[in-house]
């Protein structure tokens, strides 16, 4: 069985599944450097639920599931991100 992958990013642990998908709120914030990923992450999904259908749950090491996403979903987050950053009642 295949293990997944943490890369550190500074003081940004981002976990990636052993087939490449990436914790999403770990992903927020190694690209924000926000302090409230989960606020970004729950304002996009509210603004943008198809981004789901790139998403599922994942138990990283026992840990309780997070939501990952595919690479096609993270480039669609990527693209909105911008809009969250500049507004700072989420970050």
């Amino acid at each position: 069985m295949e293990q997944a992958l943490i890369v550190n990013l500074d003081s940004v642990a981002l976990r990636f599944t052993p087939d490449g998908k990436v914790a999403v709120v770990d992903a927020i914030q190694a690209v924000s450097n926000s302090d409230s990923p989960y606020s970004i992450w729950e304002n996009l999904k509210e603004e943008h639920p198809e981004i789901l259908i790139y998403c599922e749950d994942y138990s990283f090491q026992g840990e309780s599931p997070v939501t990952v996403i595919n690479s096609n979903g993270w480039e669609r987050v990527w693209m909105l991100l911008p809009d969250y950053l500049s507004d700072p009642d989420v970050i």
